[in-house]
């Protein structure tokens, strides 16, 4: 644009401001616009969530999810560690070697196997090992180097070992179990976390018996076993070899409900979460259903989200930090309800700093004096720093101790941060998620890993072939080694810059209030009063979608489409013709508005029911979710019955202030939950367990502000149980409260039907294909908005679509592409949406509507979907299409509930059976 013209814009926003109710507003959003993702191993590559990666220095992509890292002493080379892989690293050259590798002339180390009949001596008591078969592959934090640089130590993880082993000669040495007796305390079901080498010894955390341990080299056993806080994560020690410092992620210790037993335990589960967080009944206990229930505790225990210090003369420990903000804080006029998540630890001579995620910041400890000193604020930029998201994990410290270097998971960069001054000097552009930064010997260059590096790329469709690594999301999103030399003062002002613009831009546009969203939270009033955002599970774009005309599909993909037999084996085409699995996905999109460009920022459900709900994965989640781990539940290690959620958030993973249930509670805005955060790891899953979809044992806090929100008669992710019943559960709930009762309809619901997910065939239940799965959600999602464009409600209502990740299928642009729909009068009719959207994008129509502030940073730079809305409303109501009795039997699904549906009376809806008499009533 020309001067002239810049300034003949900026006199006509003027204009508007002066002589009409428009006026000027700055939003700021992703710079994808309506670019989709791509991947540039040499350039700019586009992210789900809109924002660029341009990686610094050299960059290589390895084994997807790296946590641990270490660089050997001679400077040479890297080991970085994966889920049951480690990868050795060339720093030279950049080329990289894989452990086990891909064609598997290089086979798996990470198992632990003892020699039959070998012994161990543990603090001088000999203990008998004797084990015909290796425990399972895995690894968690931990990686060192031995001072010959070619000798390394890895965490087993679940397998609760050590495995050291020779990176010249590609061999296993020796395997090192945490298991066994200490003192006068058997220890078992020890799960291997971070790790470090002190002189002829290793301190190894082990995060199922929330201990550290001490391991001599020299004699091989045990020295000493000292107690830790829950889920010990990070490790790190003094300069002066005489203090250990453990950060400790998790907030409390599970219990089962009190008298459970291997043979009881089944028949004492509740059908729901026990209690709201951080309430009289959690901290205290509570009485459910006859059944005592053991309380969790305060989250501010000393146990819990800390720091403990442990002296290494005395094997004590001598100090218990409780760093970051507090669960109960006031924070900047919002109360904090996660806790800091420690994770990680760097140590000079007399300070010790931690990275707290939830807070971003970092905490700084005078161990010398045994002080809390206060924290470092990490700063990226004024316009989003009063928000979360930067979720600082990996921290190193120069050797003059006047710079740190920080991993930021949540920024896709590493912070320098001045220690003198507590500032942050500036940014380096990393790949996606960096977890962790070390310093070369010579202090002349950064090596950083990512857990996501550069996103996924497309995993089908024409012209895709498929790495050796499969095509599972999972997989063939690799993680990134960076080797950056450290930048010069202006050499880091650019990079500053270039993290900057790849994360967000600012844009003015006028707001005349006539758009039904908002530029922002409260800057017009909104036709829209009512929300219902519903989520399905597990499918990707082109699968489902991928036949509609004048959008970016794949037809070849959407097996789970409409007349799309001709996906099917050949064998199977000629009885299912003109196959209709979705064909209400496919009327809703083309009644009123999709988009071709929205993304899962998740690759899993432990991340998606984060994202969508508003809270960023912290390093607990990213790293937990992609960890093999056994749960045990019966077992003396505490941190064995762990938390590790799929469908729901555990009080580990809150954010500082919480996601969109708290900041709608902050508002005083009313809502109510179908479905949503019924999962914890543990819950049975059976077809009876209807009340909410699961059945409890472990007794896990739900959100405080969701707990007495949340439906206790809908069942939530269980692909057992019928989106159907569900439905007949919603439609009654719905009827009960907000049409025949006195309340009125909450400003947001939200809902998950989960059917879509698929499951094993169960062709006795009316589930004969995969695509079975599929059809049952369809017909929900269709019966949904059958319903509740019928009611009274629909003429101030929006209704959103999506799915909670893409994991279950292929898409020809990116496998994080996945399905939006918005259905509503004041949705366009017959629209397809371009601009590059994600769940950031979707929390931003919900908070700019209802006039709710951001809660991180997420939200605040995320696209503006405002192309998807009409000012002339159309108050037609959606009309069922009904299923393809072929793939999927309605009757026999509902067979063991004894229940039939009256498709008469679904179809004539709750309150009018006319579509004039409901248009007539909308046009009042």
């Amino acid at each position: 644009m020309t001067k002239i013209s810049c300034l003949a814009a900026t006199l006509l926003v003027a204009s508007f401001c002066a002589f009409g109710q428009q006026k000027s507003v700055t939003v700021l959003q992703v710079p994808a616009k309506n670019q989709f993702c791509k991947i540039d191993e040499k350039g700019l590559s586009i992210l789900p969530s809109g924002r660029f990666v341009t990686p610094a220095g050299e960059m290589i992509r390895i084994s997807h999810d790296p946590f641990g890292m270490a660089i050997s002493p001679d400077g040479k080379k890297a080991v970085t560690l994966h889920n049951g892989v480690f990868t050795i690293i060339d720093i030279a050259t950049m080329q990289d070697t894989r452990v086990p590798s891909y064609n598997r002339k290089l086979t798996s180390q990470l198992a632990h196997q003892p020699l039959a009949g070998s012994t161990f001596s543990n603090d001088s008591m000999l203990v008998q090992k004797v084990i015909s078969s290796p425990l399972p592959n895995g690894s968690f934090l931990g990686v060192a180097f031995a001072p010959d640089s070619k000798t390394v130590y890895l965490s087993g993880g679940d397998n609760g070992a050590v495995i050291v082993y020779d990176i010249e000669h590609f061999k296993r040495i020796d395997s090192i179990s945490l298991n066994g007796k200490v003192g006068n305390i058997d220890f078992d079901d020890s799960f291997t976390s971070d790790l470090l080498l002190n002189n002829n010894e290793l301190l190894i955390l082990d995060r199922g018996n929330f201990r550290l341990v001490r391991y001599d080299l020299t004699n091989k056993k045990i020295t000493a076993s000292i107690p830790a806080g829950r889920q010990p994560f990070g490790l790190a020690i003094s300069a002066d070899k005489t203090m250990a410092f453990v950060a400790n992620v998790g907030a409390y210790a599970y219990p089962l409900i009190k008298g459970a037993t291997k043979s009881n335990y089944d028949s004492l589960m509740i059908p729901y979460h026990p209690y709201g967080d951080n309430t009289k009944e959690a901290r205290e206990g509570t009485r459910i259903e006859g059944r005592d229930i053991p309380g969790v505790g305060s989250p501010n225990a000393p146990e819990a989200m800390s720091v403990f210090a442990i002296n290494l003369t005395t094997n004590k420990v001598v100090d218990k930090f409780k760093t970051g903000y507090q669960v109960g804080e006031m924070i900047e006029e919002a109360e904090v309800v996660g806790g800091a998540s420690p994770n990680s630890i760097a140590v000079g001579k007399h300070y010790a700093y931690v990275t707290n995620a939830t807070n971003d910041n970092i905490s700084i400890i005078d161990y010398k004096q045994h002080k809390l000193l206060g924290h470092i604020a990490i700063k990226a930029d004024a316009r989003i720093d009063k928000h979360r998201g930067l979720l600082p994990f990996g921290i190193t410290l120069s050797k003059d101790e006047k710079t740190l270097y920080v991993a930021l998971l949540g920024f896709n960069a590493v912070a320098v941060i001045d220690v003198a001054t507590k500032t942050t000097k500036g940014l380096i552009p990393t790949g996606w998620g960096p977890t962790r930064v070390l310093l070369s010997k010579d202090e002349k260059e950064l090596y950083v890993i990512t857990c996501r590096g550069l996103g996924a790329g497309p995993n089908g469709g024409a012209g895709f072939k498929a790495p050796i690594q499969g095509t599972y999301i999972g997989d063939i999103q690799l993680g990134s080694f960076q080797k950056i030399a450290l930048p010069t003062t202006e050499a880091l002002a650019a990079y500053t810059k270039q993290v900057i613009s790849n994360t967000f831009e600012v844009i003015t546009k006028v707001d005349d209030g006539t758009n039904p969203l908002p530029l922002l939270p409260g800057s017009s009033k909104s036709p829209i009063k009512y929300i219902v955002y519903i989520t399905k599970e597990n499918r990707t774009y082109d699968e489902v979608l991928g036949q509609l005309q004048n959008a970016n599909g794949d037809s070849t993909l959407a097996k789970f489409g409409v007349n799309c037999e001709y996906t099917l084996p050949d064998i199977l085409r000629p009885k299912m013709k003109n196959m209709r699995v979705s064909p209400n996905h496919h009327k809703l999109a083309k009644t009123f508005s999709f988009s071709d460009n929205f993304y899962c920022d998740s690759d899993a459900s432990i991340h998606g029911h984060h994202w969508m709900m508003g809270v960023v994965p912290n390093e607990w989640v990213e790293a937990n979710s992609d960890v093999s781990k056994t749960t045990k539940l019966f077992s003396n290690a505490p941190g064995r019955r762990f938390p590790g959620s799929t469908g729901s958030m555990d009080p580990e993973d809150y954010a500082e202030t919480g996601g969109l249930w708290e900041a709608l509670e902050r508002k005083h805005i009313n809502f109510y939950n179908f479905g949503e955060a019924n999962e914890t790891a543990h819950v049975r899953e059976e077809w009876m367990d209807t009340a909410t979809g699961a059945a409890h044992g472990v007794m896990v806090p739900m959100q405080k502000a969701l707990f007495t929100r949340t439906s206790h008669n809908y069942a939530g992710f269980n692909t057992n149980i019928p989106d159907q019943f569900r439905m007949k559960q919603f439609e009654e709930e719905f009827t009960k409260k907000w049409l025949t009762g006195k309340q009125a309809m909450p400003s947001l619901i939200t809902m998950q039907v989960p059917n879509d997910h698929g499951a094993g065939v169960r062709p006795q239940d009316g589930y004969p294909y995969r695509s079975s799965f599929m059809a049952d959600n369809d017909l929900a999602v269709g019966r949904i908005l059958h319903f509740l464009s019928r009611t009274k409600y629909w003429k101030n209502m929006l209704v959103i679509v999506t799915e909670d990740d893409p994991q279950g299928g292929v898409d020809h642009v990116d496998a994080h592409r996945s399905i939006l729909m918005m259905a509503g009068p004041y949705v366009k009719r017959g629209y397809v949406s371009h601009t590059h959207a994600n769940f950031g994008s979707i929390l931003k129509t919900i908070y700019n509507i209802l006039d709710v502030p951001y809660v991180n940073q997420y939200d605040v730079t995320a696209s503006l979907l405002q192309d998807f809305f009409t000012n002339k409303p159309d108050f037609t109501p959606y009309t069922l299409e009904q299923h393809d009795p072929r793939v999927f039997d309605v009757d026999l699904a509902m067979k063991k509930y004894h229940q039939q549906i009256d498709w008469r009376k679904i179809m004539q809806g709750p309150s009018m059976d006319k579509v004039e008499d409901i248009k007539k009533e909308f046009n009042k």
